[in-house]
């Protein structure tokens, strides 16, 4: 199976959330889409960025690594990356649910809003 018939199936695999640390020594989350000798690929990819707090407990951010308004409306689901595993550090944790909750929320797109029809007044009317 060639890589865009992989990516094409990537829904309908069992979901698998990997973590992984960028050469720039980011943490990333994101859906495995597929993962050879020398590369993986994560869908939706979402920075963690974790910082201590002067009250002791760590406030934890999350953001997308690409914006879902960056992209073609009719395109957004072509959000896939690929790592080269030479450049990162990959792991075998199982993520938590609240941040895979966390995760889903951010790569959810932003609905659009419901037009409603107001009643127009012209200033006659007044």
């Amino acid at each position: 199976m060639t890589l865009n018939k992989k990516m094409l199936n990537y829904k309908s695999m069992s979901e698998k959330h990997v973590a992984i640390i960028d050469h720039v020594g980011r943490n990333i989350i994101g859906k495995l889409v597929e993962e050879t000798d020398s590369t993986v690929t994560i869908q939706n990819p979402v920075i963690l960025h974790v910082q201590p707090q002067p009250t002791g407990q760590l406030e934890v951010q999350t953001f997308p690594l690409f914006f879902f308004e960056f992209t073609d409306k009719s395109q957004r689901e072509k959000n896939a990356w690929t790592y080269n595993k030479s450049s990162i550090v990959t792991s075998n944790v199982v993520l938590d649910e609240r941040i895979l909750s966390q995760y889903e929320k951010i790569n959810t797109p932003p609905e659009e809003p419901k037009q409603t029809n107001p009643k127009i007044i012209s200033i006659e009317d007044l």
